[in-house]
């Protein structure tokens, strides 16, 4: 039979009058002699991270190398949709995409598994942004809310940001906010009516543009794209041959 002394941490008396030492007070899951913790709680979170060495950059070319820095800030996520626009814009435009794919839209749907027109409302979306910040204003904060501006030239774009912060109380403005003061300053989609089938004669061929209502982007980018597609079908032949 066993008496526990009334003070916390002190001893415990046996019947026969010896004293045995109270526990410590040592919580269980204290470190070990190799100072590893065993708390009831680690195994749910595991255990820390040993640091590894860094993997060493690939020899590779100067493009290469940038392409993949470009990449992996385009597949961060939408949260920094602008970030993300800025860099495919820059992959785009100094056609680093050409290292890992024959067109623009297969490169978009192998690397990012979005279509070319998705990309070019992330690009569109960044540009906006940019066309904002550099007139001292502050970028609107999610794709959705950038996109209602799309189409309006940068100082209306401006204009329509600051009156929807306005409504917002100087808040971040909602999409529909942004969208109703946006309207009014839209052009009518008139130019979609007027794009027609065009015929160009080439040396040697005659090539027709059919504009079609989903993805249509204008006369010149489809004439660019149907190139990467005929290059790439070209190549492909080359390879068979």
């Amino acid at each position: 039979m066993w008496r526990a002394s009334p003070r916390c941490g002190g001893d415990a008396s046996t019947a026969d009058g010896r004293r045995r030492p109270l526990s410590s007070g040592r919580p269980r899951h204290e470190a070990d002699e190799q100072g590893e913790e065993h708390s009831p709680m680690a195994p749910m979170f595991g255990r820390k991270a040993t640091p590894t060495a860094a993997a060493e950059a690939p020899a590779d070319t100067a493009r290469r190398q940038r392409l993949a820095e470009l990449t992996a800030t385009a597949k961060r996520g939408l949260v920094a949709f602008a970030e993300v626009g800025l860099a495919l814009e820059a992959i785009r435009t100094e056609e680093l995409w050409r290292l890992e794919a024959p067109s623009w839209s297969q490169w978009c749907g192998d690397v990012l598994g979005l279509t070319d027109r998705r990309v070019a409302q992330l690009v569109e979306a960044a540009g906006t942004c940019r066309s904002l910040v550099a007139v001292g204003l502050r970028a609107p904060s999610s794709e959705r809310v950038a996109r209602e501006l799309a189409g309006l030239p940068a100082e209306a774009a401006a204009e329509v940001w600051q009156q929807a912060v306005s409504d917002a109380d100087g808040g971040a403005p909602t999409a529909e906010q942004v969208a109703i003061r946006a309207r009014a300053r839209k052009p009518r989609k008139a130019r979609r009516a007027s794009a027609r089938p065009r015929n160009y004669r080439v040396p040697g061929a005659a090539v027709r543009v059919v504009p079609r209502r989903n993805g249509w982007a204008g006369y010149v980018a489809a004439l660019e794209h149907a190139l990467e597609l005929a290059k790439a079908a070209e190549a492909d032949e080359a390879k068979a041959a």
